[in-house]
């Protein structure tokens, strides 16, 4: 998009020297306002991912309008140029295979423009009304998705910032091959890891949940009075408020998911081995998952998300096919699932209620490919016999 951007995310310490936030700035290290918007995403409690993720790309939209514009006085037809740069310019996919971004990908390059020019416009930084028209008013009918029982008025993305074209969306990463899944399941893994990936691929949890899961959530021998849990069969609890020591967040909802009796094995092997490397003096964090095969001070730590994408990326290697996050076996999960690949197929609301979906329409996106399943379905049948003479 651009050779050599002029803006960057980065991360910075405070003046008391431990606490760190994410700035952006320029080639000189020179601190630009968007750092006190980032400031502002921190203070009102988005995840460091989030931070991180809408601060690369605003950082990289200031780069580009510092070529053409300055940004506290653009149009609304700058930022359609933007969105069309973005939508028009191929990236290099986790295969090395290059592609155009989706429109819903395209979406997730504007909402943090949208967010960083509504924060500007209230510290009055802004120059014209260009915050107030990125979106307008709507109206959904009763009955659609955004309409609900009796329809209703929303603010939406300005028409001029939208796709021009309606287009399906991209279908899902999952593993797709069974012999890839089959791999996954039998990898060899040190005890920790091996737990988390069957975590992941078992009940389909997101990566932030799993790193933000405590030890009191996990009742593996089913709950009890003293716990204050009446689940009696084995089970974890998905928690939006834990006080948690790596920035992780839990999206969703607050939900129960039960575990196999192989899961609830792998854990006692995992804690087994934490027991054994940390022992009581360093064994401190809530967390379930720590950082075990480290050294220093780290060690004992709760375990961060670049740790999670590390180990994903050595079992995408070790088993031969292309994981480009712990997403993709929680896709996997999801598809199984819908489509009853290796299983009975389960209804979208109890898919829905395990993967913690507010709208059962972020769960229709797993019955992908369902024209090529429809299609195999019916040539499946057998075809009935003509009798000519007979008419039969």
């Amino acid at each position: 998009m651009i050779a050599k951007p002029r803006y960057m995310i980065s991360r910075a310490l405070l003046d008391d020297g431990a606490t760190e936030r994410f700035v952006i700035v320029d080639e000189s290290d020179a601190l630009h306002v968007a750092s006190s918007w980032l400031q502002f995403l921190a203070e009102t409690g988005r995840s460091p991912n989030t931070i991180r993720h809408y601060g690369s790309k605003v950082a990289w939209y200031l780069s580009w309008t510092a070529l053409t514009a300055d940004w506290r006085s653009i149009t609304l037809s700058h930022l359609a140029l933007w969105r069309g740069m973005i939508a028009s310019t191929p990236f290099q996919r986790a295969n090395g295979a290059m592609a155009l971004r989706c429109p819903s990908t395209v979406a997730l390059w504007l909402a943090p423009v949208r967010s960083y020019y509504e924060w500007a416009d209230a510290e009055g930084l802004l120059t014209n009304n260009v915050a107030s028209r990125l979106t307008q008013l709507k109206y959904f009918a009763p009955g659609s998705p955004g309409g609900g029982e009796y329809g209703a008025m929303r603010r939406v993305l300005a028409e001029q910032l939208r796709a021009s074209a309606r287009t399906s969306p991209r279908p899902p990463e999952w593993i797709d091959d069974a012999d890839a899944r089959r791999r996954l399941e039998t990898l060899p893994l040190r005890s920790r890891d091996r737990f988390l990936i069957d975590l992941f691929y078992s009940t389909g949890i997101r990566a932030g949940e799993a790193l933000s899961l405590f030890t009191a959530d996990l009742h593996f021998g089913g709950g009890t009075p003293e716990l204050g849990c009446r689940y009696a069969d084995p089970h974890f609890h998905v928690l939006m408020d834990n006080p948690v020591e790596n920035g992780s967040q839990v999206k969703g909802r607050e939900r129960v998911l039960y575990v196999s009796r192989e899961l609830v094995e792998k854990y006692i092997d995992y804690v087994l081995e934490r027991s054994r490397i940390l022992g009581k003096q360093h064994d401190k964090s809530p967390h379930v998952f720590v950082n075990l095969y480290s050294q220093g001070e780290s060690l004992g730590c709760a375990m961060k998300y670049s740790t999670v994408k590390k180990l994903v990326d050595r079992c995408s290697k070790s088993i031969d096919f292309v994981l480009s996050g712990p997403h993709v076996l929680r896709h996997t999960f999801a598809t199984r699932l819908v489509r009853g690949i290796e299983c009975e197929a389960q209804p979208l609301d109890v898919v829905q209620s395990l993967l913690g979906h507010s709208n059962i329409n972020s769960t229709k996106i797993y019955t992908h490919d369902e024209e090529s399943a429809k299609k195999a379905a019916m040539e499946a049948l057998a075809p009935r016999s003509l009798n000519l003479e007979t008419g039969a």
